[in-house]
This record gives C-alpha cells, structure tokens and sequence, in this order.
C-alpha cells in the first residue's frame, strides 16, 4: 500500500492485468492504425501521422494501381532489374506501409506489414536475397540510413534495388517551357517537400554513390524516361504515356493538396484553380513531356561479414 492508501498490487489490478491477452493489445494498436485523418475530402495514414503526405484513401490506391502499371510497362514488364536468381526472401513481398490497405487477396508467398522503414529495421541482418524500393520520393527523410539498414539486412551477394522517379518534368523538344504550369507545379511539389525535410528530386548518380557508400558494389544505373501522355511514336511508349497520363490526371490533387495548403499557404480554392491549368497541359498533344525515371541497384559482397542477429 502506497502512502495514498491505494494498494498498488491490489487482487484488482493483478486479475485485470491477467486477463489482457495480445489479442486486446493487437486490436488496441489495430485501432490506432485504423483512426485515420481526414483533410480536403481526403483520408490520410494515422500511424506516423504526417511523416507520409499523400492521401490513402481509395482514389489514391486507383492512381498508384495505375502508376505501378506504367511503370512495370516503362520496365519491359519486369519488377525488378536486378540480376537476381529466384529469390527467396525479398523485402517487398513482405511490405511494408503505414497504412492497413492492402488487398487481401495476394499470393500465398506475400505478406504485409504496418511499419515505418525509417525506424530500425526488425528483420534479420544478412536475410534478404533483395530489398526492392519504388518511388520512395518525399517519403525518405534519410537515405544514408536506408541504404545503411539494407545493407545490414541484404544477404551477402544479395541486392538493393531502387526504382526512383525524378519529379521535374522535361521534354526534350522545349515543348515544355519553364514558365509552363507544369514546372510551376514541379517547383512546387519540391519546395513543400524541402520544407517537410524531405524531396522529391532524384539523380542515378547521386544514388550510386549514395549506396556505394553504404557498402554496395556493382553498382548499376539504368535510365528511362516515362512520357506523360500518349505523344511518342513508339507504340509500347504510347501506351506507357496513356498509363501515366491517366495516373496523373487520376492523382494529380491528391499529390498536391496536402503538401501546399501546409506549406505554402495556398486554399483548396486556389489549388483547383492552379491545377486546372496543369491538368489541360498534360492533356495538351503538343506537349511531349516526360520524368526521368532510373533502377539502381547494387550488391552486398559475397565476402561481407554476416551479422548475428
């Protein structure tokens, strides 16, 4: 009994505790994850809230499902570019997000977890035979430590590949002007990232070294470009470009809305307005646009000296 009169290991308090099993503390947590935040019409994650600004409500998981397909059309249909040899362990087919919404319907060799992979990893060191990254963009406040992380957990001779996606949009025929909304909007986006920590810009070379750095060797850089419409002769890029036009006219808002009404103090008003004018350039034939899109990926030395877990 403490000096309050309040026995503090009272029958009551030990029976209560008794009887909370994982289940009450998994449903306690599932709760937590499930308590979304909603802004502008939109829903947004609640585990890590704010750390992840674009929505992920239905809307957004249709314009991802559309940008995935886009990209993996842009990637000659493979999912990953890496020379890897039937992997076993891939990070990836263990996901990992901070939202619950992934579908329940996916092969048996693939899970998901809510998880932030900016905290410390809990998976094993020397486990992966690939950890495969995709438009991380705005999301990674630290790219030194995931490179360094992946490189704990990669299996020697294993790979880290990222598939990254440049957010700066070019064409190369200047049938894009600087003054364009398009490249205001770009501008935009990077300015709103810079100001949460974080960016939206991406460089092959700057990843190399980055992921060299980390201890990855072989280190390769392919180079694409993702054309925004259906504008290219080609016709496998024409219908890459039919695909990205219709994520970005699909998305286009809730890519932007969070990320300027926060911080750079525009209204929902002036965003509809201004988008307006992006959506009919991105429409517009004689705008051949694109985004410099990259794989980069590396390999943990056959010779790397395995970690104890």
């Amino acid at each position: 009994m403490d000096s309050s009169g309040i026995d503090s290991k009272s029958d009551s308090d030990s029976a209560y505790a008794e009887s909370q099993d994982d289940s009450s503390y998994t449903t306690s947590l599932a709760s937590s994850i499930t308590a979304y935040k909603y802004e502008h019409g939109r829903r947004y994650h609640a585990y890590q809230e704010g750390r992840y600004i674009l929505p992920n409500d239905e809307q957004e998981q249709e314009r991802l499902d559309i940008q995935y397909h886009a990209l993996r059309l842009a990637f000659g249909d493979k999912p990953f570019l890496a020379p890897v040899d039937k992997p076993t362990n891939v990070l990836d087919i263990i996901g990992t997000d901070l939202s619950p919404i992934q579908p329940l319907w996916v092969p048996p060799n693939v899970k998901f977890e809510v998880d932030d992979f900016e905290q410390v990893w809990t998976f094993p060191p020397d486990h992966f035979d690939l950890i495969h990254t995709r438009i991380l963009g705005g999301s990674v406040q630290d790219w030194k430590l995931l490179f360094e992380q992946s490189f704990t957990h990669c299996k020697p001779g294993g790979y880290l590949e990222c598939q990254e996606l440049d957010v700066c949009a070019f064409s190369d025929d200047k049938s894009l002007s600087d003054d364009s909304a398009i490249r205001k909007w770009c501008a935009n986006q990077e300015e709103a990232a810079q100001k949460m920590g974080r960016s939206l810009r991406a460089s092959g070379e700057s990843f190399k070294k980055q992921m060299e750095a980390a201890g990855f060797e072989n280190v390769q850089v392919r180079e694409f470009k993702l054309p925004i419409g259906p504008w290219p002769k080609d016709a496998k890029l024409k219908e890459v470009g039919l695909f990205q036009l219709a994520a970005m006219l699909e998305g286009i808002d809730g890519l932007t809305l969070a990320l300027w009404t926060r911080f750079l103090g525009y209204s929902e008003e002036e965003i509809t307005v201004f988008l307006a004018k992006v959506k009919a350039e991105f429409r517009r034939s004689s705008v051949h646009s694109y985004w410099p899109l990259y794989s980069i990926y590396g390999q943990k030395p056959q010779s790397a000296d395995k970690k104890e877990a």
